[in-house]
């Protein structure tokens, strides 16, 4: 498994999980890293493409549980479109999450944001339609950013300084949720 350890001031770690598509080099998943690593966490982050002879939802849970296997004690799951399949994953063990464009068309994703019991955000577009033709969940602990007319990446089509005013407001909201979680008060706990 290609797990890139990038070291924070705590130990406690954010989970970087990519879309089909959309790698750990791509702009949201990038300023993720930026925004957990600013925050205080170590990031691990998963820098593999989802092979062609796996079925790519089973090849990300996978890939889910091990990289959460490594990471420790409470750590928080970022996730691109397909990385929402960890989604139950991240329910089932009460970790706090960010999915970004996660696949509101999957009932799966929709059901384990819906049970969530800690701090999620979710962040998307109805102009895309993994999200505007899927289910928006409710559940209590669920913060939803949605932003009209992008794609699933997030972008405004044939506008890139558009594109970059909402990775900015993007990142500010991911920063801002990471800080509330800061991993600097689990350093100090000793």
């Amino acid at each position: 498994m290609e797990l890139a350890r990038h070291p924070g001031e705590s130990e406690r770690c954010v989970v970087v999980l990519p879309g089909v598509r959309y790698f750990s080099q791509a702009p949201l998943l990038w300023f993720a890293r930026e925004a957990a690593q600013a925050a205080g966490f170590t990031v691990l982050e998963l820098s593999e493409r989802a092979p062609a002879d796996r079925e790519p939802f089973e090849w990300i849970v996978e890939r889910a549980e091990q990289a959460l296997a490594e990471a420790g004690e409470d750590p928080i799951v970022i996730g691109k479109s397909l990385g929402s399949a960890a989604a139950p994953l991240a329910a089932e063990r009460g970790l706090e999450a960010i999915w970004l464009t996660p696949l509101l068309i999957r009932s799966d994703v929709v059901a384990a944001l819906n049970a969530t019991s800690r701090r999620t955000l979710i962040v998307g577009s109805p102009a895309d339609p993994s999200w505007g033709e899927g289910e928006l969940p409710s559940a209590g602990a669920l913060e939803v950013m949605e932003l009209a007319g992008l794609d699933h990446s997030l972008q405004v089509e044939g506008d890139p300084l558009s594109s970059l005013q909402i990775l900015r407001q993007v990142t500010d909201r991911m920063q801002a949720f990471l800080l509330s979680s800061s991993a600097r008060p689990a350093s100090s706990s000793s």
